[in-house]
């Protein structure tokens, strides 16, 4: 099935709604539901698409926490590749203050 017709399928939308609640709410306090529809569509469903909204359902509400830090884990890591140790000046400010 088509990425798009899935992407705006409204029970799509509610399934990954459901589960971004459930994750936030159980596992990844700072989870933004950008980074559940990134890891869906960007890595979950990078190479092989789901052929039904039923199958896709049940794929979404697979998705474990562990399997979302893996991603983002992974992300920070290549972006942070064209990034200069300047560009993170606010994290270091931050961290002083804090302690």
């Amino acid at each position: 099935m088509d990425k798009e017709i899935i992407k705006n399928d409204k029970n799509i939308a509610l399934t990954i709604a459901l589960k971004y609640n459930q994750l936030k709410r159980e596992y990844l306090e700072n989870l933004e539901v950008e980074h559940l529809v990134n890891y869906i569509f960007q890595h979950l469903w990078r190479h092989k698409s789901p052929k039904t909204i039923s199958q896709a359902v049940v794929e979404i509400m697979e998705v474990e926490a562990g399997c979302i830090v893996a991603y983002l884990s992974q992300r920070a890591v290549i972006d942070s590749q064209n990034k200069k140790i300047s560009d993170y000046n606010d994290l270091f400010l931050q961290m002083f203050l804090s302690q």
